[in-house]
């Protein structure tokens, strides 16, 4: 599987995420927001400060999300 290598907030709380192998995906996070987990990326100064390590996705301490658990969420 291919790392992660970039992570772009886009408007209305959403993600793209660039693959290392030229592929990228639109992360739609907004209707997970009113989830506890997920929550606090409400606040649109948090959501935009998103990086990765290229294994995860992740805001600071406060959140983290897996490549593999990405992949399975874009799926739902």
């Amino acid at each position: 599987m291919s790392g992660i290598k970039k992570v772009v907030p886009l408007e209305d709380y959403k993600l793209e995420v660039q693959l290392e192998n030229g592929c990228s995906v639109v992360f739609e996070m907004e209707s997970r927001l009113k989830t506890l987990r997920f929550g606090i990326l409400m606040d649109e100064e948090l959501f935009k400060k998103v990086t990765t390590d290229g294994v995860c996705i992740f805001w600071g301490n406060e959140v983290e999300i897996s490549i593999h658990e990405l992949f399975q969420m874009v799926q739902k």
